[in-house]
C-alpha cells in the first residue's frame, strides 16, 4: 500500500537495502531499455541500446570519481564509427521509468551537455560541460515520492530553443541518508545518447557544471536526522531557461 507519510521521511532510506536503476528511457513514441527488469539484470553486457552502461543498481559515492558523470562503466556508444543516439523533438518530455518501488528518499536532477566531436567519442567527464533543465526536491513530499506516485515514470523537457544536434543527457536520484559524512552521499545517475531536432538556436554556454568537479561535499551534506527537509538546497546551477 502506498504511503506518501512513510515515502516523505529521509530516514527510510536508512533503513533500506535496495537500490535502483532507469530500465527505460521514453523519447516521443520510442522506447529504450536499460538494464532489462529482471530480478537479476546483466550489468557486465553490452548496453543494449541509447542508454549508457551502469555497474550495477547501486549507488556512486566518490565525489571526485569519473562514474559521477554517468555511473561505472559508461562508455560512450559506437555503431562502428557512427554515435547510437535517439532522436527527441526539443520542447518535448523524456520519461524516466525507474524500477519499481525505489526505496530511498531525496531530490531527482536532470542535465545535459553537448556531445563534443559526437556522443559516440564524448564521455561527459570533459570538464564543464553540463547544463541543468530539471530538478525537484521537498515541496509537501520528497521528489521520490512523486516519482512513486507517478507509477515510477519522471519527466524531463528538453528546452525547446536548444539547437539541434548531438547531447548526453543525465537524469539522477540522490539519496539523502548518508550524506552527512563524506563520500557516502549516494548518486544514481544515467544517461543517454539523444539527438536533438527542431529550429531552436540555443546551446548553453554559462551555468555549467563538470562531473566530477562540480558537486563538493559543502553542497551535498545533508544529515537528514537535524535537518528540516524544507531546508534543503539543490547542488549544482540554476535550471537552464531559454532566452525570452
Amino acid at each position: 500500500m502506498r504511503s506518501s507519510t512513510l515515502l516523505s521521511l529521509v530516514g527510510l532510506a536508512a533503513t533500506a537495502s535496495a537500490h535502483g536503476h532507469v530500465h527505460y528511457h521514453v523519447l516521443g513514441t520510442q522506447t529504450y531499455t536499460g538494464y532489462l527488469p529482471t530480478k537479476t539484470p546483466d550489468f557486465t553486457a553490452d548496453a543494449p541500446s541509447i542508454v549508457r552502461r551502469v555497474g550495477s543498481d547501486g549507488p556512486v559515492e566518490l565525489l571526485t570519481g569519473a562514474e559521477m558523470a554517468c555511473n561505472f562503466n559508461a562508455v560512450p556508444i559506437l555503431d562502428g564509427d557512427v554515435s547510437r543516439v535517439g532522436a527527441v523533438q526539443a520542447g518535448t518530455n523524456i520519461t524516466f521509468d525507474w524500477d519499481a518501488d525505489f526505496p530511498h528518499s531525496g531530490p531527482i536532477l536532470t542535465y545535459m551537455a553537448k556531445c563534443e566531436p559526437d556522443c559516440g567519442h564524448f564521455t561527459g567527464n570533459e570538464g564543464a560541460v553540463w547544463f541543468k533543465i530539471d530538478e525537484a526536491a521537498y515541496g509537501t513530499s520528497w521528489a521520490t515520492q512523486t516519482l512513486f506516485d507517478q507509477d515510477n515514470k519522471w519527466y524531463s523537457k528538453v528546452p525547446e530553443c536548444l539547437a539541434p544536434g548531438e547531447y548526453l543527457i543525465r537524469h539522477e536520484i540522490i539519496a539523502l541518508s548518508g550524506c552527512a559524512k563524506i563520500n557516502k552521499c549516494q548518486f544514481y545517475p544515467s544517461c543517454a545518447q539523444v539527438k536533438v531536432e527542431g529550429s531552436g538556436t540555443v546551446v548553453p554556454s554559462t551555468g555549467l557544471i563538470a562531473f566530477p568537479g562540480g558537486y563538493t561535499f559543502a553542497n551535498v551534506k545533508w544529515d537528514s536526522n537535524t535537518q528540516a527537509p524544507k531546508d534543503y538546497v539543490l547542488p549544482g546551477p540554476p535550471v537552464f531557461e531559454c532566452p525570452s
